[in-house]
């Protein structure tokens, strides 16, 4: 697992929690399996751009905001 993947899973948990959504629906609003959903947020998989995009959209940001947040510290 490398520090962005793990980081990218983190932020979509955070914005995930922020809604009260759970994985289920994140993952069905996103299209994706809900197991896959975990895998995401645990930082075990890399998702495609394609996918980081689905779940951008379902989460109603924009995707550079996912990524950005991904490659920063935390705290930033």
């Amino acid at each position: 697992m490398t520090h962005v993947q793990h980081r990218f899973g983190l932020e979509v948990r955070r914005r995930r929690l922020a809604l009260g959504w759970s994985q289920e629906r994140l993952a069905g609003a996103a299209d994706l399996n809900r197991s896959y959903m975990g895998e995401i947020e645990r930082g075990s998989v890399t998702p495609s751009l394609e996918t980081a995009a689905k779940l951008a959209r379902a989460l109603g940001v924009p995707l550079w905001e996912l990524i950005y947040r991904s490659e920063v510290p935390a705290c930033a």
